[in-house]
């Protein structure tokens, strides 16, 4: 920060404040009284307890960037200066950080959502095409319970409702073509790696002619098939995105006379909308964790680098809008470990909540997630306050306040009680129909085909669901395995974020220096003197850790109905990596926090770092998926094969080859495009950094380490802000 000529009086902090913010006095920080110190990583070391006051300097007020209207989509605090009018942040694009010019003396900045940069609208524009090209790559029927999920919304479509579990039995119309994949032809290559057997792969097998595809009516309709098949078991799910999709198909006019595969091509189109918006949620969530410029960027690309995730959202299935409703909620409660205790924002935390209520069971865990993040709030804003209560006493002007921060019920019970008059009705209405909160679908045990596993024990079962959910939570690229992404990768992958995470979390909690003796009187039992230094490093620790409890939940869930299901049947059941997906916009922001502490004053590097990881990604999935579903058998990749392939794939896609290509050429500039964006900033860092411009450190002011320090709130809302 540019300092001050030393005064000999006190300075107005309101009208400084006024000024330097755009808005009224008082609706700065609680930590307005000390100015922070940077971290080597460029982050500006959070103001308050834990750095020693200056009173004998004037005092920088800290400006409070205004968020938009819907705070799950708003910007953290800035902690950074102000740039000078129509200068961009040294070193960083102008669609990234530039900021606006200061207004003229005494006017009010007019309150604005900040832009989000071009780079993170291309890494967004890069994603949906990801997601299309998958969406061709996978041919229908080959997503996970692809048939199921589709028949609930022919069912709904022809007023089937919502049968009790065991009683709705698959359509006929679905079943024609979707059996080959189940339980016909394709079953052997498809289900179970047999062609390394000898059975043919798609790129062998000619498919009936585009224009000979016949609707679900022309196939059999919505009649039931009478055969003895295990029932559709989606009808313990709520109907929430069956009914969407039903909705869709109507209301597109003739659709219910177009191809199957077109048909259940919009069906894909509606869940990659769906899932689009992640990279935009993962970089808000950033935003409002307190991590800024590139670090925010490189949160966004992080779900690039998951090709099981892309392969998820390019089909259709319910996984899709549980992801979209947990990462909305995610960038909510972003805020609220900040101290955001607001009821307006608890509102938009119970609205995604009810949301992920009506998609699937793993919902249940977020209560815990909701309360845990108002805790951390609660903790955040009483060290806030405490801060305010040591400027006040060496005589700076005190933050405005309405008192004492109270344990944040009221908006935590908003929360969660608004998310349970939302989506709580579906599974109390299970309970009083089956007597099971979530009923099982079959309404039987079904046989099992998953493989032994022996000897039979808790170690055997442990370690088959270690390395299955790994594996599967990055590379879920078959209905099992093969095709499969490369181990090194999936353990590269692994241990990269897993180191990540836990330098995250334990740089948190020790980042900061010993608190500030208290001033002088100041009585060591004093709020002031004594709690604003115990209660930093609890938020700071707690805060990364409920950003990853969707995931952390979500696996502990996963486990335990794998170890029931191992101990009555002995094979590994309902072990899937991309029921860790709900959690992954919570897991983007923890791990490039942890990537920006270990770049340091490189942190512009960040988004360069993981698009490129991400690329090296989807290229051996997109290699191992080809080779095995588009390449003939005894026929290796070779660049040479490209062709090949796209054309194979073009066969069995539902619209003209033309739209394939398209696709995949558009798919393939994106990400040229995408990472030119994001190596222009980080080359034109280290010339700036090469004449002496920027910070001392030579971070240009960029922080490079978590944000969870008192900075304030969205709109302009003072840290600490009494949740009644």
């Amino acid at each position: 920060m540019t300092p001050e000529t030393p005064m000999t009086e006190k300075p107005d902090l309101r009208e400084d404040q006024s000024r330097r913010s755009g808005g009224p006095a008082g609706t700065g920080t609680a930590e307005a009284a000390t100015a922070g110190p940077q971290s080597p990583g460029g982050l500006e070391v959070p103001p308050g307890p834990d750095v020693p006051a200056a009173p004998a300097t004037p005092v920088p007020a800290i400006p409070v960037i205004p968020a938009p209207a819907d705070p799950a989509a708003s910007a953290v605090a800035s902690d950074e200066p102000a740039a000078k009018p129509d200068e961009p942040t040294p070193g960083e694009p102008e669609s990234d950080e530039s900021a606006p010019g200061e207004p003229a003396p005494g006017a009010r900045r007019p309150r604005r959502g900040r832009r989000v940069p071009i780079i993170v609208l291309l890494i967004t524009a890069l994603h949906v095409a990801l997601l299309v090209t998958y969406s061709f790559v996978y041919t229908t029927w080959t997503g996970y319970d692809e048939a199921q999920h589709v028949d609930m919304v022919y069912g709904l479509q022809h007023g089937a409702g919502w049968p009790a579990p065991g009683e709705k039995m698959i359509a006929t119309g679905v079943a024609a073509t979707s059996d080959d994949f189940d339980r016909g032809r394709f079953q052997d290559m498809f289900q179970s790696g047999g062609k390394r057997r000898g059975s043919p792969s798609f790129a062998e097998i000619t498919p009936t002619p585009r224009d000979a595809r016949q609707s679900f009516d022309e196939l059999g309709g919505p009649t039931p098939v009478d055969d003895g098949r295990l029932s559709n078991q989606m009808i313990q799910h709520p109907p929430l995105v069956y009914a969407v999709g039903a909705g869709l198909l109507e209301a597109l006019p003739g659709s219910e006379h177009w191809a199957y595969d077109q048909q259940v091509l919009v069906l894909r189109l509606l869940n990659i909308l769906i899932v689009a918006p992640l990279p935009l949620l993962a970089w808000a969530a950033a935003r409002r964790f307190g991590l800024r410029g590139p670090l925010a960027t490189a949160a966004a690309a992080l779900p690039l680098a998951i090709p099981g995730f892309t392969r998820v959202g390019a089909t259709f299935n319910n996984d899709g809008i549980l992801i979209l409703a947990t990462g909305a909620l995610t960038v909510v409660l972003a805020g609220v470990v900040r101290g955001d205790l607001r009821r307006r924002t608890a509102g938009w935390a119970g609205l995604w909540f009810g949301v992920a209520m009506l998609s699937k069971a793993f919902a249940f865990a977020l209560p815990f997630t909701i309360a845990a993040a108002y805790l951390v709030g609660w903790l955040h804003a009483r060290r806030a306050q405490a801060s305010a209560e040591i400027g006040a006493a060496s005589g700076a002007e005190p933050a405005r306040g309405e008192g004492r921060v109270r344990l944040p019920l009221p908006p935590a019970a908003i929360a969660v009680g608004l998310g349970l008059v939302i989506g709580g009705w579906w599974w109390i209405r299970n309970y009083l129909l089956y007597d099971a909160v979530q009923p099982n679908g079959w309404a039987t045990n079904p046989p099992r085909r998953e493989a032994l596993l022996l000897p039979d024990s808790f170690l055997t079962w442990f370690w088959y669901f270690v390395r299955t959910m790994i594996s599967r939570f990055w590379g879920g690229l078959g209905m099992f395995e093969p095709p499969q992404l490369s181990p090194v990768a999936i353990v590269a992958a692994t241990a990269v974020t897993t180191v990540l995470c836990a330098l995250a979390v334990i740089t948190a909690a020790r980042r900061a220096p010993a608190p500030a003796p208290p001033p002088a009187g100041t009585p060591a039992s004093s709020p002031a003197g004594a709690s604003a230094g115990s209660l930093g490093w609890p938020a700071r620790l707690a805060a990364p850790l409920v950003l990853l409890a969707p995931v952390a939940f979500a696996y502990l869930m996963v486990g335990q109905r794998s170890w029931a299901e191992y101990e009555r049947y002995t094979r590994g059941i309902a072990v899937q990596g991309r029921y860790l997906y709900l959690g992954i916009v919570g897991l983007a922001v923890v791990t490039v926090a942890g990537l920006g502490r270990l770049l340091g004053a490189r942190a512009r590097w960040a988004p360069v770092i993981v698009l490129a990881g991400g690329l090296v990604m989807q290229a051996l999935a997109l290699l191992a998926v080809c080779s095995y579903y588009w390449l003939p058998r005894q026929v290796s990749f070779t660049p040479a094969r490209v062709p090949d392939v796209v054309t194979a794939i073009s066969r069995w896609a539902p619209l003209p080859a033309g739209v394939t290509i398209t696709v995949i050429v558009g798919m393939a500039l994106l990400w040229i495009i995408a990472l030119t964006f994001a190596l222009i900033p980080a080359l034109r860092h280290r010339t700036t950094a090469g004449t002496g411009t920027g910070t001392p450190d030579g971070t240009t002011g960029t922080p490079a380490d978590i944000g969870i320090g008192i900075a304030g709130t969205p709109d302009g809302a003072p840290v600490g802000t009494p949740a009644g």
